[in-house]
């Protein structure tokens, strides 16, 4: 199963259908308003685009009840049309009709006007990669950096710098802006069926509804064993037959519970990796900006925090052994990504003679089924 993050600026917009991220050195009030301003211009551009085909798509049903043909080009009526649709209006003696025909009227004017303010939100925007499939949106990034003079060594840094989402969709509309040696990065919905925080909420819905449908599979199949067992004492003749499906049948209750508590565990444990800061840095594993904390970086797969810190019980602890690590003691531990802050979210100890460190987790529910990297000095 997967594990997907809400990968945004803080968060994700929750009340814009798009997602808006930055990298840059550091972020002037202007650069901010930058950011702002591409916020702002892309969620009115989509708020107006999404009015537009809605109101069209009504324009459309109402022109097919008042038996009018729109132009091939679109559903705007042409001054002919509209000359006789408003001819009709004044000499029609039916007021449902004569109201259907003055609709059409109203809302044609009304498509012009979303049309015309369409255009213009689009004309003040950078123009947008539409997403294909197994697209990477820091792929994506890298590419318009380098086409902005970057080189690939800084395009990357940039893009690392900034929370990009890990997955895009087919017809998702991913803008581009480097504005003043600030990256600035939105998704929109575009043509996809569905939208970046749908998509994503959708993932986490499907992935508690596979752990729940895993708990009332093993519930049925109790309930299930325990009325085989009933009916064994009413038919002796069947004995046999019954203590063999009953050991069948127990043998999937078993391997079902042991499925639905290693899925628990998983849930309710720390993942994490640890390695030599140096290392981890050179295989793009974590990312150590200058002006900013360490954070992940584009290696840093799921598959390498192949170590589970379980949180349900008291005082969870790591204890890193300089040995382990080919290493003589140790003199400092990051933990990545920086967004974890020592004395609220761990503590570090190190032993009198620096030859383990120990990290004990303070907040289980922050760490709770997430990913950290334990990056050591000697």
């Amino acid at each position: 199963m997967r594990v997907l993050r809400f990968l945004t600026l803080g968060a994700l917009l929750a009340t814009l259908p798009l997602a808006l991220t930055l990298g840059c050195d550091k972020k002037t009030e202007s650069e901010t308003a930058e950011a702002r301003d591409l916020t702002q211009k892309v969620a009115e551009a989509e708020k107006a685009e999404n009015l537009a085909q809605g109101t069209t798509k009504a324009q459309k049903e109402a022109l097919a009840k008042a038996g009018v043909q729109p132009d091939t080009a679109g559903v705007q009526l042409t001054e002919a049309q509209r000359g006789l649709l408003e001819a009709r209006v004044k000499a029609e003696k039916n007021n449902g009709t004569a109201a259907l025909l003055q609709e059409i009227l109203d809302r044609d004017k009304q498509i012009a006007e979303l049309d015309a303010r369409v255009a213009k939100l689009r004309s003040e925007l950078p123009r947008p990669i539409i997403a294909k499939e197994n697209d990477s949106h820091f792929a994506l990034a890298v590419r318009y950096l380098k086409g902005r003079g970057l080189s690939e060594e800084k395009a990357k840094l940039a893009a690392a710098r900034a929370n990009l989402l890990e997955e895009l969709q087919p017809g998702w509309q991913v803008y581009h802006q480097y504005v003043g040696g600030t990256y600035i990065t939105a998704v929109t919905q575009g043509k996809a069926e569905v939208g970046p925080t749908e998509y994503l909420t959708n993932q986490r819905v499907a992935l508690q509804k596979e752990r729940d449908d895993s708990i009332q599979s093993a519930q049925r199949l109790t309930t299930q064993v325990e009325g085989l067992v009933a009916e064994r004492t009413k038919v002796q003749e069947d004995v046999d037959a019954l203590r063999t499906e009953k050991t069948t049948l127990l043998t999937q209750v078993s391997e079902l519970s042991t499925l639905s508590q290693a899925q628990k565990l998983k849930l309710n444990a720390m993942h994490y990796l640890i390695g030599k800061r140096k290392d981890l840095e050179n295989d793009g594993t974590i990312v150590v900006p200058v002006f900013a904390k360490d954070r992940m970086g584009p290696k840093a797969l799921n598959a390498k925090f192949d170590k589970d810190l379980p949180l349900d019980g008291p005082n969870p602890e790591v204890v890193i052994q300089a040995a382990d690590l080919g290493l003589d003691k140790i003199s400092k531990v990051n933990v990545v990504p920086g967004s974890l802050e020592k004395g609220k979210h761990y503590t570090l100890t190190f032993s009198e003679d620096h030859k383990n460190a120990t990290i004990r987790i303070l907040d289980a529910d922050r760490l709770r089924n997430d990913r950290v990297v334990l990056a050591v000095t000697d």
